[in-house]
C-alpha cells in the first residue's frame, strides 16, 4: 500500500470511529447501524480506493459486532440470527468497496486516456498547422521534438535525422539541452540502423533513452530520442510515432514540391527571358549590321550626311544594346542575392545628376524640370546603383510621355526627418486601375497598343534597388493625367546626428 492509500485508510477509520461515537448513545436498530457503516465504507472506497474500502469494511464489521450486537463489549454473538446479519454486512461492504474502487479506477483510466487523446489531438493539429508553411528543416524537426515530448508527457525530446552513421542533431539556433549530446552518442553506439519499433536503451550512469523510429520508408527517416523517467504506454508511443512519421514525410514531400515549383518557375523565367530578350537583342544587332554593311560601300563615305547618320545609328543602337545587357546583369545579381551596396553619404543633387547621366542620350530630346529644394540632408546610398534606379524611372517617363511634355523631378524630406522622397512626374497615359503593382513585375510592360519596346525589367530593377537601400517605390496617378513614381531614400547617419544635435 502506498503512503497516500494508507493516509486515506486512516481517514476512513477516523470517520468510522466518529460514526460509532455518535450512534452508540442512541441505541439504534442494528439495521440502521449497518446502513450507516455501509455508507462509510462506500465513502472510504470512493476517496481511498480498494485498500481503504477493504480495511474500513473489516473494521466496520468488528465495530458492528463489538458495539451494537449483544452481548455488547465482546466479539461473540449470542443470537445465531445476528451471525447472518454480520456476515451479510461484511460481504455487502467488501463487494461494495470493490465495485466502487473498480469504478474509481476505470474513471481514472478514462481521464488518463482522455488526456492522452487530447495530447495526440494537439500534436496532430500542430502538425497540420505546419503543412504548406515553408520552414527550415532543422527548425521543423526541433519543433516536432517539442510537440512529441508534450504528447508523451516527457520533459524533453529531440527529433534527429537518421543517416548512414546514425542520428544527427539538426543545426538550429539556440542552446542545446545538456542531455542531447551524450544521448545521441549512446544511440549511435547501440543502433547503427534505424530500429524497427520503439526501443528503450539503458546506459550506465544515464537515464533510459526512448528511441522512436519515424518515417522508416521515407528517403529521409528520423528518430525521436528522449530521456525517460518512466516508460510511456506502448499504444501512446506508437500513436505518436505514427503522427511524427506523417510530419517527417510531409516535410520531405513539401520540400520536394517546393524544389519542383522552383524548377518550374525557373524554367518559366528562362522562357520569358528568352522570349523577351531575343527580340530586343535582335533589333539593335540588325540595325548595327545594316549600318556597318552600308558603311563598307565607297559611295557612302563620299556622302558626309549619310555617313554621319549611319555612325549615329551604330552608336545609338550600341548604347541600347549596352543598356539591355546591363539591366539583365543587374537583374541576375538581384535574383541570386549577389547585390552588394557600397553605401556612402551623398547629396540628393548628386543622385539626381547621376540618374540623368546614366539615362544619357535617352533624355537628350526631353525637357527636364528639376524641383528639388535646397537644404535636403545627405542620403545613405550606393550612388552608382541608386543612379541606375533613378535612370530607369527617367527612361520609363521618357518612353511613355509625349515628346512635347516635360519630365519633372521633385523631392522633399519626410515628416520624421528619416527619409528623403524623390519623384518623377510625367504626362503619359498613366497606369490603369489595378495595375499599380503589376507594372513592377518582371517582363511586364504597358497595355497593348501604347507600350514602347523594352524588356519590362526597368521598373522591377528600380524597385529592387530602392528596397535594397531600405526605401520604397510606388506609383500613383497625377491630377490632369500622367503618373508620379516616388522613391524614398534613408537619410545618412551623420545627417540625423547633426539634426539631433541642433
Amino acid at each position: 500500500m502506498d503512503p497516500w492509500s494508507l493516509a486515506r485508510a486512516v481517514v476512513g477509520v477516523a470517520a468510522l470511529a466518529l460514526a460509532t461515537a455518535i450512534l452508540r448513545p442512541l441505541h439504534p436498530n442494528p439495521a440502521d447501524v449497518a446502513l450507516t457503516y455501509l455508507l462509510g465504507v462506500l465513502l472510504a472506497s470512493t476517496v481511498g480506493g480498494l485498500w481503504s474500502g477493504a480495511v474500513t469494511s473489516v473494521l466496520a464489521a468488528l465495530a458492528f459486532n463489538f458495539v451494537f450486537l449483544p452481548p455488547v463489549g465482546t466479539l461473540t454473538i449470542a443470537d445465531p440470527a445476528n451471525w447472518f446479519a454480520l456476515v451479510a454486512f461484511l460481504v455487502t461492504a467488501v463487494v461494495s468497496s470493490q465495485l466502487v474502487a473498480r469504478a474509481r479506477t476505470r474513471s481514472r483510466q478514462a481521464e488518463t486516456r482522455a488526456a492522452q487523446t487530447r495530447r495526440l489531438l494537439d500534436l496532430s493539429e500542430r502538425i497540420l498547422s505546419r503543412v504548406g508553411n515553408p520552414e527550415d528543416p532543422g527548425r521543423a524537426l526541433a519543433a516536432l521534438g517539442q510537440d512529441c515530448a508534450r504528447a508523451l508527457a516527457l520533459d524533453g525530446a529531440l527529433v534527429a535525422a537518421w543517416g548512414a552513421d546514425g542520428p544527427s542533431r539538426p543545426a538550429v539556433d539556440g542552446v542545446a539541452e545538456p542531455w542531447q549530446g551524450p544521448a545521441l552518442e549512446a544511440v549511435r553506439r547501440r543502433c547503427r540502423s534505424l530500429p524497427e519499433r520503439p526501443l528503450v536503451l539503458r546506459e550506465p550512469g544515464q537515464a533510459p533513452l526512448l528511441v522512436l523510429p519515424l518515417a522508416r520508408r521515407c528517403p529521409e527517416p528520423a528518430a525521436l530520442v528522449a530521456p525517460l523517467a518512466r516508460s510511456p504506454e506502448p499504444g501512446r508511443a506508437e500513436a505518436v510515432a505514427g503522427l511524427g512519421s506523417l510530419a517527417v514525410e510531409r516535410q520531405f514531400l513539401m520540400r520536394q514540391i517546393t524544389d519542383a515549383e522552383a524548377v518550374r518557375r525557373s524554367d518559366a523565367l528562362k522562357s520569358a527571358l528568352l522570349s523577351s530578350v531575343s527580340h530586343e537583342l535582335r533589333t539593335p544587332l540588325a540595325a548595327i549590321r545594316v549600318a556597318a554593311t552600308a558603311l563598307q560601300r565607297p559611295d557612302v563615305w563620299a556622302d558626309i550626311d549619310g555617313r554621319t547618320d549611319l555612325l549615329r545609328t551604330v552608336d545609338e543602337e550600341s548604347d541600347r544594346l549596352n543598356r539591355l545587357i546591363a539591366n539583365l546583369l543587374t537583374m541576375s545579381r538581384i535574383e541570386v542575392g549577389a547585390l552588394s551596396l557600397d553605401r556612402r553619404p551623398c547629396e540628393v543633387e548628386a543622385l539626381v545628376w547621376e540618374g540623368m547621366h546614366q539615362a544619357g542620350r535617352r533624355l537628350d530630346a526631353r525637357r527636364l524640370v528639376i524641383r528639388v529644394p535646397d537644404g535636403l540632408p545627405e542620403i545613405d546610398c550606393d550612388l552608382g546603383l541608386a543612379g541606375i534606379a533613378l535612370a530607369n524611372l527617367l527612361e520609363n517617363a521618357a518612353k511613355y510621355a509625349p515628346a512635347d511634355t516635360p519630365i519633372e523631378i521633385g523631392g522633399r524630406l519626410s515628416a520624421d526627418g528619416r527619409l528623403v522622397a524623390l519623384w518623377t512626374d510625367d504626362r503619359g497615359p498613366g497606369v490603369p486601375p489595378g495595375e499599380a503593382e503589376r507594372i513592377f513585375e518582371r517582363f511586364t510592360r504597358g497595355a497593348a497598343g501604347r507600350s514602347p519596346s523594352g524588356t519590362g525589367l526597368g521598373l522591377p530593377i528600380a524597385r529592387a534597388l530602392v528596397e535594397a537601400h531600405g526605401g520604397r517605390l510606388w506609383v500613383e496617378a497625377r491630377s490632369g493625367g500622367g503618373s508620379r513614381f516616388t522613391s524614398t531614400w534613408p537619410v545618412a547617419a551623420q545627417a540625423l546626428a547633426f539634426k539631433r544635435g541642433t
